[in-house]
């Protein structure tokens, strides 16, 4: 039947890379009843291929998937689908016996899927050249709002499990996370369930969750990662908001109550173990088919020989065979060749068996850059004889009767011959002209209605988010105190878009921030806290606000920060605790981890580098705003704060950053303006101001509040510092006139004061506070070499296997890349050394000459520094010396071969006041 082979069809493509293959006999579809049932479905040992790790399905199936479609009234009825009892065993990959032909079937599936992505993009790119591309998305659209409005969703017993006994052996690992409930269903304007009101211009959704929670346990024992969530959403859909714009097209509003966050020692350390056994599992992937299965003990040759073998198959012999003459003419060739038989593919309607064959076998032997390189040239080359391309799923200007499915499914068989041709399985042959035009007046579409310019203030879509309470503790142990906890309260956020105007405006706000300490015969301290530093009730602790496009059209991006201030108290035993938790053991080495975050950042950095190039490139106009307000943290003395202690107070300041407009400025042209003029223009200024910094220092009965609102007090050592930096950045880097970078600063007075007495007490202050302790030396290089080796081997190098104590003489890792180093054995150019000087001269003559561009320009100048030494006599602090310097500054100019600095000084006065007068 039609229908059965379409859901199977469905099915395939969504559960094709997860699931053993689909067929017929596994699908129970009654035609009368709409029940689609699929049971016990085996989920492949390679569905996490994509995630590109070293992991790999034990264990997977799927309970029940069942989808229960009205056929007789699917206009009007809703649509069930039910999915309960999912349950996934993850293990790492090494603990599987290796399966040459598996392995190799489950490469050409991963690399197959991969083609098939370059395929789709290369189509969409085809497809945006299309006038019809605005219709066919508004059909869609329509089509998947109708498919929502009338669907109802139950997700049940979800439960993914990981497993590793290969990390540490002496300590195996487990975690998963587990979900019991998760539904979507209709709702009346009241959010109360009820069925579908055909008659409403809006329909409701309910989601709701239940019960999501993750464990990590070790060594066998539970502990809970975070605590069972739940949540509730309520989802309104507007349907016809092409043509009603009084409320939005989406509006979902996400209500969270509480999500409680634990992470004790054993989690912390097990965590540590498993992303170093990641990265070097991942590194030894290659060599996994070479590996023995005999124990290290007693099997010495057989083990060198794996290192020998390994080394040589993996890192040598590809190297040499890749530069020979013999493997460049039979790659040549086999490129050839797959390029003419994929030539005749493409330009055969119905190809052959037997040429699907060899191209199969052809595509074999070759990486997915050479198949896509030679599947380019053979378009190129079709294109130019004039032969006309199939594509699969790609819908010809003369076959317009196939309608909108036909870029969507693609299925098998023959149609029937009419008029015009139309391929099997696409929309007008699976409906009549009365069906189709049912279906439109079902889902509001019309083919010849054109979609109207959305007004620029028309939100589309609108998603509020709600979380109550968010919790983070860490504990030494799963049954003591908790050694920090951290809570935020209230986080609000708004997601709003505005597609007439390709706007986006993400907002946030965070009501409570408050941070506890281990409590050790006494209440548990906090040691940060909004409350306490709060201005006013009712104020938002931390809003931030991003926008593209405003409405006011003042500029293209927007980015307003702004906080409240915060109390940070230092707490010794909670400091020093924390240090001690995230120490890790000293058999447990983080080099390899430590490379690959590394390597990590350095694409993040890469990646984050070419926006801001883009943004600069671009010529965006940014309005920022960062309004920070004075926090301040409180040092007391012996590192417990009651009340009772001489304290240091160090008050952060008001920071204050802001871009300058260039509307007041005046018009230029280029006739009548200076070169000097235009160029000042092109950069992006922006303003940052700090307001009183400053350092105190007091007694218990010091009022030190009221004293940090003050200009000088004799709890000061540091008065309040107010600077303004002005931060410029050019638009155009090319120039040599001008600087990438340049910053204007100016400190207009720093004053500091002390006596004898209040340096004295600071310095004991700051000595009465124990440290966290330091780790002992660690011993000579060779030495813990080998005891690291002996200890844990799946940290040390890939072949270390010297160790001969039994449970640990298995732990050969399977994975990416080369133990040897990240050099390749020989270079991707080789070339005679007779060739190699005239090369370099090649070069040097072909690149251009690089500019001595300027990088940075800096300015920054003291107006005034005094520095003030007293004495105490009684309670009145005597000034002995003061120091008065004028003018301090220095001017910095870094370019690209060279530097040069500039340091100045207008006044310098040394006086003792004690004696001027007599």
């Amino acid at each position: 039947m039609v229908f059965e082979s379409v859901v199977v069809d469905v099915l395939n493509r969504f559960l094709g890379d997860y699931v053993v293959n689909l067929d017929s006999s596994q699908l129970k579809l009654g035609i009368w009843g709409g029940d689609a049932v699929l049971k016990n479905l085996e989920i492949k040992e390679n569905a996490l291929s994509q995630l590109d790790l070293p992991f790999k399905v034990r264990a997977g199936h799927i309970g029940r998937l069942e989808l229960k479609i009205p056929w007789t009234d699917i206009y009007n009825q809703s649509v069930e689908a039910t999915l309960d009892g999912v349950y996934l065993l993850i293990v790492p990959t090494a603990s599987i016996k290796y399966d040459a032909e598996k392995e190799e079937k489950q490469l050409q599936e991963a690399r197959q899927r991969d083609l098939d992505r370059i395929e789709e993009t290369k189509l969409k790119a085809a497809e945006q050249e299309n006038t019809k591309l605005e219709k066919q998305d508004t059909f869609v659209e329509k089509l998947v709002t109708q498919v929502i409005k009338n669907l109802q969703v139950k997700i049940s017993n979800i439960h993914v499990r990981y497993e590793d006994d290969i990390t540490n052996p002496n300590c195996p690992l487990s975690f998963g996370v587990s979900l019991k409930n998760l539904s979507l269903q209709t709702a009346d304007n009241y959010w109360k369930p009820s069925l579908l009101d055909e008659h409403s211009k809006l329909f409701f959704k309910l989601v709701q969750l239940n019960n999501l929670f993750a464990y990590w346990n070790v060594n066998s024992i539970g502990f809970t990662f975070f605590r069972p969530i739940s949540a509730n959403a309520k989802l309104r859909m507007n349907p016809r908001s092409d043509v009603d714009f009084s409320s939005p097209k989406v509006d979902l509003m996400v209500n969270l109550s509480e999500v409680a966050i634990e992470l004790n020692k054993p989690q912390y350390i097990s965590i540590l173990e498993l992303l170093g056994s990641v990265d070097m599992m991942s590194r030894n992937l290659p060599y996994r088919k070479y590996r023995p299965q005999v124990h290290v003990h007693r099997n010495a040759r057989i083990w060198w020989k794996y290192v020998i073998t390994g080394i040589l198959e993996v890192d040598v012999k590809p190297h040499l065979h890749m530069w020979s003459w013999q493997h460049i003419r039979c790659h040549r060739e086999t490129v050839k060749c797959y390029r003419g038989l994929y030539k005749k593919k493409i330009t055969s309607k119905k190809p052959s068996v037997e040429l699907l064959e060899k191209l199969e076998a052809t595509q074999k032997s070759l990486d997915i850059f050479n198949i896509t390189l030679a599947r380019q040239q053979a378009e190129v080359e079709a294109s130019k004889a004039g032969l006309r391309i199939y594509r699969p799923g790609k819908q010809m200007e003369e076959e317009e009767s196939q309608g909108w499915f036909g870029w969507m499914w693609n299925w098998g068989g023959e149609a029937e011959a009419q008029t015009k041709e139309v391929k099997t399985g696409t929309f007008d042959g699976l409906f009549t002209v009365d069906e189709k035009a049912k279906l439109y007046t079902a889902i509001g579409y019309s083919e010849t209605a054109a979609n109207p310019n959305l007004p620029k203030n028309f939100e589309a879509m609108k998603v509020n988010f709600h979380m109550e309470k968010l919790s983070v503790s860490i504990k030494d142990q799963k049954d003591k105190n908790e050694i920090i906890k951290l809570t935020v309260g209230e986080l609000k956020s708004t997601l709003t878009q505005r597609p007439g105007a390709q706007a986006i405006k993400v907002t946030a706000q965070l009501s409570l921030f408050e941070v506890t300490g281990l409590a050790t015969k006494r209440p548990a301290p906090t040691l940060l806290s909004s409350r306490k530093a709060a201005t006013g009730a009712g104020t938002p602790l931390f809003c931030i606000l991003f926008e593209t496009n405003p409405l006011d059209d003042s500029a293209n991006q927007r980015l307003h920060v702004e906080s409240q201030p915060l109390e940070i108290i230092y707490d010794a035993i909670t400091v020093n605790n924390m240090s001690e938790f995230f120490r890790p053991p000293d058999d447990l080495q983080l080099d390899e981890l430590t490379n690959a975050t590394l390597m990590k950042l350095e694409q993040f950095r890469d990646r984050t580098s070419t926006g801001l190039l883009y943004v600069i490139e671009t010529q965006k106009v940014l309005d920022l705003k960062v309004n920070l307000m004075a926090s301040y943290v409180i040092i007391p003395q012996t590192g417990f704060y009651d009340g009772t202690q001489n304290i240091v107070l160090l008050d952060l300041g008001h920071f204050k950053m802001s871009s300058s407009s260039k509307k007041d400025l005046p018009q230029l042209s280029v006739g009548s303006s200076k070169i000097e003029d235009i160029m000042s223009r092109a950069y992006d200024n922006f303003d940052v101001q700090l307001s009183s910094l400053q350092l105190l220092y007091s007694k218990p009965d010091g009022d030190w509040k009221r004293a940090r609102k003050q200009k000088r007090s004799p709890l000061h050592i540091l008065e309040p510092v107010d600077m303004k930096v002005v931060v410029s950045r050019a638009m155009v880097v090319s120039d040599t006139r001008m600087a990438k970078y340049k910053m204007f600063g100016e400190l207009p007075l720093l004053s500091l004061r002390i006596s004898d007495n209040k340096l004295r007490n600071v310095l004991e202050l700051v000595d009465s506070i124990p440290l966290p302790e330091s780790r002992p030396a660690a011993p000579e290089a060779v030495i813990h070499s080998s005891a690291h080796c002996e200890k844990t081997p799946e940290f040390s190098r890939p072949f270390c296997f010297v160790n001969l104590t039994g449970s640990q003489e298995d732990l050969f890792y399977d994975a990416p890349s080369s133990p040897i180093g990240e050099k390749a054995f020989f270079p991707d150019n080789p070339m005679p050394l007779r060739y190699a000087d005239l090369s370099k001269r090649t070069n040097l003559i072909k690149e251009d000459p690089q500019k001595n561009m300027t990088d940075f320009i800096m300015r920054f100048e003291i107006n005034e520094l005094s520095v003030q030494l007293c004495r105490l006599s009684g309670a009145q602090e005597i000034v002995v010396l003061q120091l008065d310097i004028e003018g301090l500054g220095t001017e910095l100019k870094l370019r690209t071969f060279d530097m040069t600095s500039n340091t100045f000084l207008r006044e310098i006065c040394l006086k003792c006041p004690e004696y001027m007068g007599q």
